[in-house]
């Protein structure tokens, strides 16, 4: 920690206080989140997910308003049509523990069909799929937050 310049140190303070403002005010004002866009940056707060832990004093925070050029994958999963979560909740592969999977990577699944669940306020919304096709990625698991047009799973 020597080596760690005293100014960015007291930076990174500020930016951890400003953080825990932000979330303070969304706690504050019964808010279910609060967006902060400056600079090219989005910041957003849900009240579901304010789990707030401080970024490694020896880790600098880096922030950058230039968005990474489009990975391979990235580009091969514009080929790929998502299905989306059409709400915020908790998403979840099967309709209990005990359950099979509603699919897995390789199913054919077809225009209607339910691919999960989305828990929101202890209701359980089934999430069908729009299109038919091939499931070729599932890129979220069970019991992870999703939000509201967060791909659930991508179909070939």
């Amino acid at each position: 920690m020597a080596d760690q310049n005293p100014g960015e140190n007291l930076e990174l303070k500020q930016q951890v206080e400003y953080l825990r403002g932000l979330a303070q005010i969304v706690a504050d004002e019964g808010l279910s989140e609060i967006e902060i866009r400056a600079d090219g940056l989005k910041l957003t707060l849900k009240a579901a997910s304010l789990k707030f832990a401080a970024p490694s004093p020896t880790a600098p925070l880096v922030m950058s308003a230039t968005p990474a050029p489009p990975s391979k994958a990235a580009r091969n999963e514009e080929s790929l049509t998502p299905v989306v979560s059409p709400m915020v909740g908790v998403f979840y592969r099967a309709p209990s523990p005990t359950d099979p999977n509603f699919v897995e990577i390789g199913d054919r699944v077809e225009r209607g069909q339910t691919i999960g669940l989305v828990e929101a306020m202890k209701v359980f919304n089934e999430v069908t799929a729009e299109n038919a096709g091939v499931v070729a990625q599932i890129p979220v698991q069970t019991g992870q937050l999703v939000e509201t047009g967060q791909p659930l799973l991508l179909l070939k």
